[in-house]
This record gives C-alpha cells, sequence and structure tokens, in this order.
C-alpha cells in the first residue's frame, strides 16, 4: 500500500535562521567581555596566586615580579623565577636535545601520521634553540619574567575571545539559554584553571632543566592547548544542542 503523503528525507530538512537568536549570541559576547574586563585584575590576581601555590608545590624558589599592563587600565602582578645555569650544567642542553631526536627518530614509524608533524616540533624546537645558545648568545632574550608577561597577555586576549567564538558559534542555535550558558562558563572556568598549571609547569621546568625548553612550551602548551580544549568543550556542546533539537521537530522544516 502506497502513502498518499510522501514526506522529504531527513537530510532535506533544515533549521530556519531566526535574527533573535543572533542578537541573543551577540548580546551574550558583549556583556560576557564587559563582565570579563570589569573583573579582570582580580582575575589576574586568582591567576598568580594559583600558579605560586602551584611553584611552591614544585618547590620552585618565587618572588612577586612587576606589574604588567596586560590592558589599557588593567594590569596584572608577574611572578619571578630564575633558570637553570648551563653555566654549571654544560651538558643538560645537549643530553636533552639529542634524547628528545633519538626518541622522536626510533618511535616516528609507530606514529599516527596526523601527529608526526606536532610531535616533531618538541626536537624540533630544542635544535633550534640549542643552536641560538652555541652560536648567537649563550643567554636567551627572554627571562621567565618576561615568558609570564607574553603569557598573560596572550590568555587574557583568548579571554576575550572566547565568548565570540561560543556565541556566534553555539547561541545562534534555537537552543534554550539555560542549555547553553553553561558550556560558555565551562569553558572560561577550565581556560583560567588550566592556564595556571601550564604555567607553573612550564616555569618550574625552566627551573629544574633550564630555558632550552621555552619555546616548547610556548608552541606547544601555549595556544595549541588553547585550541584543542576550546574545540574539544565547542564539540560537546554542539553534541548535545544537538541531541536536544532532534527531539524538537517543530524547529524543522523541509
Amino acid at each position: 500500500m502506497r502513502r498518499k503523503n510522501i514526506y522529504p528525507h531527513k537530510s532535506q530538512r533544515y533549521m530556519p535562521f531566526q535574527k533573535v537568536y543572533l542578537l541573543q549570541a551577540f548580546l551574550v559576547a558583549v556583556v560576557a567581555d564587559v563582565l570579563l574586563l570589569w573583573q579582570m585584575p582580580l582575575i589576574l590576581s586568582w591567576h598568580t596566586r594559583v600558579v605560586g601555590r602551584l611553584l611552591d608545590i614544585a618547590e620552585v624558589p618565587w618572588s612577586v615580579g612587576r606589574d604588567l599592563a596586560v590592558l589599557p587600565g588593567i594590569t596584572g602582578t608577574l611572578i619571578r623565577t630564575d633558570y637553570l645555569s648551563y653555566e654549571l650544567h654544560p651538558l643538560y642542553p645537549w643530553v636533552f636535545t639529542g634524547a628528545a631526536v633519538v626518541l622522536f627518530l626510533v618511535s616516528y614509524r609507530f606514529m599516527i601520521p596526523p601527529l608526526r608533524p606536532l610531535l616533531f616540533l618538541i626536537p624540533g624546537g630544542l635544535v633550534v634553540t640549542l643552536f641560538y645558545l652555541k652560536v648567537v648568545s649563550p643567554e636567551l632574550p627572554y627571562s621567565p619574567e618576561d615568558f609570564s608577561a607574553i603569557w598573560y597577555r596572550g590568555e587574557c586576549y583568548l579571554w576575550l575571545l572566547i565568548p565570540w567564538i561560543f556565541g556566534l558559534g553555539l547561541f545562534t542555535l534555537r537552543v534554550p539559554f539555560r542549555l547553553k550558558l553553561p558550556w560558555l562558563v565551562l569553558v572560561f572556568a577550565y581556560s583560567l584553571l588550566w592556564s595556571a598549571i601550564r604555567l607553573a609547569t612550564g616555569l618550574a621546568t625552566f627551573y629544574y632543566f633550564g630555558g632550552i625548553w621555552m619555546p616548547m612550551f610556548y608552541f606547544i602548551f601555549g595556544f595549541l592547548a588553547d585550541f584543542l580544549y576550546i574545540v574539544a568543550i565547542y564539540s560537546l556542546a554542539m553534541d548535545r544542542a544537538a541531541v536536544f533539537l532532534i527531539k524538537e521537530r517543530e524547529v524543522w522544516e523541509s
């Protein structure tokens, strides 16, 4: 028996775009950035305290550093630590670089192809830094305090960008506001805590193993690590939104 009505396939259904949700996304991003700018000194102060506490656990001596103007009218206090001296341990950079290169070459055939360029950054960064130390200057151009200053500025700009990423991607969907806002809060809270942990780990590594690890920490554990967790949380948020929208048949049209 044939059906009288032939319904379009699910692949032909679509969710009409509504300007009100674009307005909602824009307002959420603006309000979130205003709140962040308002509370940024408190956020940076908390960030510094967490980094200091983690350095205490790692038994890394530190002191309060200079104030840094991360944004106009917004300052944060840096932490001052030190490098391991390669004058006292001249073999350390050679050992670290050689071990990283050998380990990369030995394990190359077992690596997943997409991971090979990423993992190459470790020995590659060490080789370039070793060349700089031996040929250009025995001292790195940045101190750990300078590294922290670069880190703070980058993270502050990223925190202000996150509401726009999630706002224009998630808040434009026809999903209840109460199901979208927790994801924005989650990604920011995670970003703040994960930033402090990574910075403290980097400063502890510089103290115990020297500054040759600085480029690796900046490029691999810096914005690349930020990109990974933002994509992961964004994917989870979109998955939950899709689960909700599948059940809401009235929002779909053919």
